[in-house]
């Protein structure tokens, strides 16, 4: 199954903090790409953050996977998690009337 989680920088994070571990989110994100955890990354640019579009069994493991990035780990980013379901609006919009 797939989700979208949309990650963001918590506007009282300390920038400081942020710094320091830049280079240790991307190395996990990097290692979650290459085992198929991680299907696209995409940058926000405001507010600041990220979006990573994930396969996973459930809900469940894809918070677990997100939890283990180091911001996250840190109460650095606010963290929503949105499962995806395939669009079904075709057939209806397409279907041949009855009468």
């Amino acid at each position: 199954m797939q989700f979208l989680a949309i990650l963001k920088v918590k506007p009282d994070a300390p920038r400081e903090t942020l710094g320091p571990l830049i280079k240790p989110e991307a190395s996990h994100v990097w290692d979650m790409t290459t085992s198929g955890v991680v299907r696209s990354v995409h940058y926000i640019k405001g507010p600041v953050g990220a979006v990573l579009m994930l396969e996973a069994v459930d809900e469940h493991e894809a918070d677990e996977h997100v939890k283990k990035l180091p911001m996250v780990e840190q109460g650095l980013l606010s963290v929503e998690i949105l499962p995806l379901t395939p669009f079904t609006g075709f057939e209806a919009l397409f279907a041949t009337p009855t009468t």
